[in-house]
């Protein structure tokens, strides 16, 4: 099968080899291979992968986003950048204005508030100034599924603010895998939530191709449709995908799933084109 001409990677996590200009959190989860932008550009162009959402690593730099904001002004002709931004933090309303207006960002990682919600005061106010700039949040939760109601709330709230799901809630193969599912089918029949489609590598209890994850991602997409399903390589896949490679995160959809090429064309570029360019 023909692999679509216009790819975009919706989900590679960056990270500066320089310490000095770029300092990390205390105890920082390593990639694991070199992981740059430029790192990155490597594998996409190996791939054919075209452009690249850059997404915060807030494992290595909490909510210090300069790198991702540098990177993604510095290759604005073939990427974009999410920002991780503290909702209980007032001043990081001006952050994230100063991102998007000033270094191309097209995103905010959205995670909960100091208690552990997404319906509340503080992150409303974060994701009403998202929606405020036009950009997009990624909902990151990781598996709290409690957090569901919350999130359908709150996106009917902001009807007009584009949202997906990061992981699909950490979907897997072999831990409250149906009980995800639900939730995720759930939140599919409000039209402004989306699905990142990153489980098939990191939820799979088996080695690529990850056959007990097809039926649940196919799930998803059946529940989503395409056009609201994005592809993310989880780069560095080292860290990030228990070490399928870049290429066999991308050929897990082109080749491995089933999908008709029409769909490939929405999940693996088209969806994220109209979300983050």
């Amino acid at each position: 099968m023909n692999i679509p001409a216009k790819i975009i990677d919706a989900h590679p996590h960056i990270y500066s080899d320089d310490r000095q200009k770029s300092p990390t959190i205390d105890d920082p989860w390593n990639p694991g291979e070199p992981a740059t932008a430029e790192d990155l550009k490597l594998k996409m162009d190996d791939a054919g992968v075209g452009r690249a959402v850059f997404i915060q690593t807030s494992t290595f730099y909490g909510h210090d986003n300069r790198y991702v904001m540098d990177s993604t002004q510095r290759f604005s002709e073939w990427a974009t950048g999410v920002v991780t931004l503290s909702p209980d933090n007032p001043q990081h309303l001006d952050v994230l204005e100063d991102a998007v207006s000033n270094y191309s960002v097209r995103g905010l990682r959205g995670t909960s508030d100091r208690n552990g919600k997404i319906d509340s005061a503080n992150v409303r106010r974060l994701w009403t100034k998202a929606r405020d700039l036009g950009i997009v949040v990624n909902c990151m939760v990781m598996d709290d599924l409690e957090r569901v109601s919350e999130i359908e709330n709150l996106a009917g709230q902001l009807d007009d603010l584009r949202i997906v799901i990061d992981h699909c809630f950490m979907l897997n193969a072999f831990r409250n895998t149906e009980a995800t599912l639900q939730a995720l089918e759930k939140l599919a029949s409000q039209p402004n939530i989306h699905a990142k489609l990153t489980s098939g590598t990191h939820g799979s209890a088996r080695v690529y191709p990850h056959e007990d994850m097809h039926t649940p991602l196919k799930r998803v997409i059946e529940a989503f449709t395409p056009d609201r399903c994005v592809w993310g390589s989880n780069f560095p896949n080292a860290l990030w995908s228990k070490g399928t490679s870049y290429a066999q995160n991308l050929s897990l959809f082109t080749e491995k799933i089933g999908l008709s090429e029409s769909d490939q064309a929405a999940i693996l570029g088209g969806t994220a084109e109209c979300l983050w360019f």
